[in-house]
């Protein structure tokens, strides 16, 4: 005997009326009673994005953008003689100020030349980190 046979034997096939007995059918409504739609009119989703956006502006985007004019003010007020701090906390007094780096002590006759970018804090100005002296 075939294999498909077989299998056509072992399961036999549904009557129609079994079929639709197992499907569910939606309930009925009244005739006055029409459920309704759920759907938001155009402006409360409109109202709800801008509201979002502000909140995004506010939070995030404008303490960034702050930020950097503050770091971009302090970047271009370096001048000769200022102790600095370097990204890689290194120390040290400028010596020598270019269009986008500095020269920069960090021992006697020990000069280094690095990026404006990495001076991340003007210790002269602020007076909060003093390199510890032996």
């Amino acid at each position: 005997m075939n294999y498909i046979n077989i299998l056509a034997q072992a399961a036999p096939a549904a009557a129609p009326a079994e079929a639709n007995a197992t499907t569910t059918q939606p309930a009925a409504t009244p005739a006055g009673a029409e459920a309704p739609a759920q759907e938001g009119s155009p402006l409360s989703m409109l109202t709800t994005f801008l509201l979002i956006g502000v909140i995004f502006y506010f939070l995030l985007i404008r303490p960034q953008q702050k930020q950097q004019k503050e770091l971009k003010a302090r970047q271009d007020g370096l001048k000769e003689g200022d102790k600095v701090i370097s990204a890689g906390g290194i120390y040290g007094i400028i010596r020598e100020v270019q269009q986008h780096a500095v020269k920069l002590e960090i021992a006697p006759n020990v000069i280094i030349k690095i990026d404006k970018i990495s001076i991340v804090r003007n210790v002269s100005k602020d007076g909060s980190a003093e390199p510890a002296k032996k």
